[in-house]
């Protein structure tokens, strides 16, 4: 009776190897083009509704694209920023070095690196000047895209946007 189990479990195990490398494509008709965020939120806990970013959409030549212009091919090849420009007086309850946060995507796409866990939006370099963090999103169809996303308290310092370097 053992020696029966043993070659249940052996078949079942080659079985589930099998089917584990086993290749398989996506449906075209499944994969989805969009590499866009739309909505990016500062949270101080992780179930926290938190604080919408001010989201910038800039093309392939660093123009600036209005916010009711944004499309795919619009901003093909170009580069996003989020910003979370904080009042003091949430000094204390929300902290852009210390906190969260979540990203509303569409479908098939990919953060990286992810966002989850405590970020440090800031990222300030030696003279204190807030850099933020850069993540990359990527479609389904493999078109990716950068977001530089950065918080700090109104007044308190300032970033250095990349086309003044």
């Amino acid at each position: 009776m053992k020696l029966i189990y043993r070659n249940i479990i052996a078949l079942m195990a080659f079985v589930a190897m099998a089917v584990g490398f086993t290749a398989c494509d996506a449906d075209p008709d499944f994969e989805h083009p969009n590499n866009l965020i739309s909505d990016v939120r500062i949270k101080s806990n992780p179930t926290a509704d938190g604080i919408a970013g001010v989201i910038t959409e800039y093309n392939a030549a660093g123009e600036v694209v209005p916010a009711d212009k944004v499309t795919l091919e619009a901003v093909k090849g170009g580069y996003g920023k989020v910003e979370f420009i904080l009042s003091p007086a949430l000094e204390g309850s929300l902290d852009p070095e210390r906190c969260y946060l979540s990203a509303s995507l569409t479908f098939d796409e990919i953060v990286t690196p992810g966002l989850a866990g405590i970020k440090n939006i800031t990222n300030r370099d030696a003279q204190g000047v807030a850099q933020g963090i850069e993540i990359t999103v990527t479609s389904g169809t493999g078109d990716t895209r950068r977001y530089q996303i950065i918080g700090y308290y109104e007044g308190q310092y300032q970033y250095i946007p990349e086309d003044n370097e």
